[in-house]
């Protein structure tokens, strides 16, 4: 299905087209996608997801840096754990859908960390710099293999995954799932 709307841009307010279609993606199944694409190069491009699978968690054992290579499919209601950092990565409003590898999941928090820290180091906060170097030295650590962690995926709608022989899914108990932000707004009709 193609369908193309038009709506007000939000920097210049002129008219602009966006594009929906239908397509199956691999990992995640049949998804709108919206792209949208103003004169002013204002863009907007979105993904949603227009199935639900069984609620599930993904635990992976991250001990040598061949863990790194796991495939990490994570749809816009995903949480992802990494509990040796003290880390929860939440879905919020503008949360968006990706495939990655562990690696690359590392180096999205590692961004954040980092912006972080340096912020708590601008602001004066030395037990949070302490805090934010500590996370990123053990970042740094487990890509050599040398500090073991857990990446830990879980999804209240079903629509993400960790791709790996290690990994170990499970499902999601009522009370668990209660618990799961999903990020964006659900309609149950």
């Amino acid at each position: 299905m193609k369908l193309t709307t038009s709506a007000n841009c939000p920097v210049c307010n002129r008219q602009m087209q966006f594009n929906w279609e239908t397509q199956e993606i691999p990992y995640f199944g049949e998804a709108m996608v919206i792209a949208g694409v103003c004169t002013c190069g204002f863009r907007h491009s979105d993904t949603i997801l227009l199935g639900q699978k069984e609620p599930a968690r993904f635990t992976l054992q991250v001990t040598d840096p061949d863990d790194m290579d796991a495939r990490v499919i994570r749809s816009s209601s995903g949480t992802i754990r990494v509990p040796e950092l003290g880390v929860d990565v939440e879905p919020g409003h503008a949360s968006e859908s990706y495939v990655s590898n562990v690696e690359g999941v590392l180096s999205r928090i590692e961004d954040v960390v980092d912006f972080a820290t340096r912020s708590a180091r601008d602001a004066g906060s030395v037990e949070n710099t302490r805090r934010g170097e500590m996370i990123l030295e053990n970042i740094a650590l487990a890509r050599q293999g040398r500090f073991k962690l857990t990446v830990i995926l879980e999804d209240p709608l079903g629509n993400s995954a960790i791709v790996s022989d290690k990994a170990v899914r499970s499902v999601l108990s009522t009370e668990e799932i209660e618990c799961l932000k999903t990020g964006m707004l659900i309609l149950d009709v």
